[in-house]
């Protein structure tokens, strides 16, 4: 059944809403035209992206403008969309950014297929919503899988995990245990036993220790 309305398909079986943003014409038109052949989705044009459940974002490098462009489907969507962003080249920096505004999903442009795009699309729409406080990790996590290595820029030590890089910013950001354990949704005792790991393996003296060496070296 279509729903007269907006065009789309209404009931048990209905579609996910996609608008495609892309720097490059020919990708836009091929990576629109994939979608849609699937029957799984159904391809807005941008005019109608308040109507979007995802946009997908693609780019050979994340630059100023694609930053603009989270913030201005986040306002179009009133938050409501997740966004599915690919892209070959992108910074810690800009990789925060993104997931304070609403990236929920990071494929590797060079190593993306139509059927990986298509998964990670409707994970996106229909998966279970991550935590803001958890969103920085699963991307760093999706970088880190679609190019086996460290994030640009970044270039974490390999046995310094994602947990205990989220467990230092907050210790940076002036928040307690406590807070920490609460924000990230872990135990007191295992936020604890994340530090002290920290702290021992490197070799520091404390907490506060620890976060002037990730800075120094770069990590926060």
């Amino acid at each position: 059944m279509i729903d007269q309305a907006n065009g789309r398909h209404s009931g048990a079986e209905s579609t996910t809403a996609v608008v495609v943003q892309a720097d490059d014409a020919l990708i836009l038109h091929g990576t629109t035209a994939s979608l849609a052949a699937t029957g799984r989705v159904e391809v807005l044009p941008e005019e109608r992206m308040a109507e979007a459940d995802v946009v997908v974002v693609i780019t050979a490098e994340v630059t100023k403008g694609t930053l603009q462009a989270m913030v201005r489907i986040r306002e179009t969507t009133a938050g409501r969309a997740g966004i599915v962003l690919v892209a070959d080249r992108v910074t810690e920096p800009q990789l925060r950014f993104a997931a304070g505004h609403g990236v929920v999903a990071f494929l590797m442009r060079s190593r993306t297929s139509g059927s990986r795009l298509l998964a990670a699309v409707l994970e996106s729409h229909r998966g279970e919503p991550v935590p803001s406080a958890r969103r920085l990790t699963v991307l760093r996590e999706q970088l880190r899988n679609s190019r086996n290595g460290a994030v640009p820029g970044e270039q974490l030590p390999a046995d310094l995990a994602a947990r205990e890089i989220d467990v230092l910013r907050m210790l940076a950001e002036g928040m307690d245990v406590m807070q920490i354990a609460a924000e990230l949704t872990y135990s007191e005792r295992l936020i604890k036993s994340v530090i002290h790991s920290v702290v021992k393996r490197f070799g520091l003296r404390n907490r506060t220790h620890a976060v002037a060496h990730a800075i120094r070296i770069g990590i926060l």
